[in-house]
């Protein structure tokens, strides 16, 4: 059968408006900013790339309402913040970064950093982004002059990351610090403190879930995964797997702010009792104990000690440290009472603080005896394995000896 005139036709080479039909352009084609969503911005460094997000005031995030904007103070003290604190939300920047390697090192840089801040209208979040690692110090210049209208900044893990992170990069690039004079709530470590007894890891997304009750999308990547979804990026020109790794800072960014109103409104009505966990009012009282804050420490302690939900291994400790407050405030009467509450957890070091006050305050020696002698018998049936348990022992043997040498000499005075 002959070949119809348009096989013929394409044969010779003819090309058909059919054949003309319109592909994809490949990623590099494709405007970065087009797939990324963001905006170019021009300084005189060169060219970064912003996606800015407002969020109304009564934005909700999970369990958080961000209209519900309380004092802060008490979350300073507790977080234990260093220098001058503005009391206003708004001078507070909230920083997280997206970097190459995500144990920092030389060669290490952010790609990507998210800043998010309070205003009257609500919290807007920025996110700066490199297209190329030659845009860095242009990126850097962004942040250095955003940065300058603010007093502190509040980050999770940005002590032992993301500040000194940035504050190696800006030195490259010739540039002002502008976090070595900003107050710096670094929640990672008051976190550990609240929640060690209770989440067995606290990562900022554990706390997400437990604390704040927020669910992430499908948009969601794994950290692990960040660096080298940006590599893939540089390699193919694809930008547009970066917008996970978008949603993931500013996600981070969101619940920071988040977590950031949570402790401050619990801290700042730390004796509203029923609207905790037991557990982490517990781990507040030893964080106002450190603090030297015995008022509230107390109150805490005794309801904790009275509470069933509270794991006897806690419970002992909230024996142990009014035991210690009451003995402070030289009020023998309450710290013997506690102390005797922790012998019945045969607590040893309470045995041997029943014993000093016996021997040093009441001068009743004989009880003082009675008290070294059974902390020397407990001590016995855990055994003499560990140099700790064995220096006790000798301390407790000297103790022993001294105090038959007072009764002896007490009795032929009788």
């Amino acid at each position: 059968m002959p070949d119809s005139l348009a096989d013929r036709l394409k044969a010779l080479g003819l090309v058909t408006a059919a054949s003309l039909e319109k592909k994809p352009l490949p990623p590099q084609a494709v405007d970065f900013a087009q797939q990324v969503n963001a905006q170019e911005v021009r300084n005189s460094l060169g060219t970064a790339y912003l996606v800015e997000t407002s969020y109304p005031r009564n934005y909700q995030h999970g369990v958080i309402n961000f209209a519900q904007v309380s004092q802060f103070s008490s979350l300073s003290r507790a977080a234990k913040v260093q220098g001058e604190i503005d009391p206003d939300i708004s001078r507070l920047l909230f920083l997280d970064t997206e970097t190459t390697g995500l144990s920092g090192g030389t060669g290490t840089f952010a790609f990507l950093v998210g800043l998010g801040y309070f205003t009257a209208k609500g919290f807007t979040l920025k996110q700066y982004l490199l297209k190329q690692p030659v845009d860095e110090a242009a990126m850097l210049l962004e942040i250095l002059n955003l940065s300058e209208h603010y007093s502190g900044i509040v980050t999770y893990n940005g002590k032992g990351f993301d500040v000194p992170l940035l504050r190696s990069r800006l030195v490259l690039n010739r540039l002002p610090n502008p976090f070595e004079t900003m107050a710096h709530f670094d929640l990672l470590y008051l976190s550990r403190r609240i929640w060690k007894n209770r989440l067995p890891s606290r990562t900022l997304q554990d706390l997400e879930h437990e604390i704040l009750q927020i669910p992430r999308t499908e948009e969601e990547v794994p950290g692990w995964m960040i660096p080298q979804i940006y590599f893939d990026y540089l390699r193919s020109g694809d930008a547009h797997p970066l917008n996970g790794v978008i949603y993931h800072n500013g996600m981070d960014i969101l619940s920071l702010a988040a977590l950031f109103l949570y402790l401050s409104h619990s801290l700042e009505n730390i004796e509203e009792m029923d609207r905790f966990n037991i557990i982490d009012y517990f781990s507040l009282g030893q964080i106002y104990f450190d603090l030297g804050l015995t008022e509230i420490a107390e109150k805490i302690f005794l309801h904790c000690e009275t509470n069933d939900a509270l794991p006897d291994p806690l419970k002992l400790l909230s024996y142990q440290k009014l035991a210690s407050l009451y003995k402070s405030q030289r009020n023998y009467e309450n710290a013997l009472l506690y102390w005797q509450k922790a012998f019945h957890f045969e607590d040893i070091s309470s045995m041997i603080e029943m014993a000093k006050y016996y021997e040093h305050v009441s001068i009743e020696y004989r009880s003082a005896l009675y008290w070294t002698d059974t902390a020397i018998t407990f001590l016995s049936k855990r055994g003499y394995h560990n140099y700790q348990n064995k220096k006790l022992g000798k301390e407790l043997l000297k103790r022993k000896e001294r105090l038959l040498v007072k009764i002896e000499r007490k009795d032929r005075n009788v």
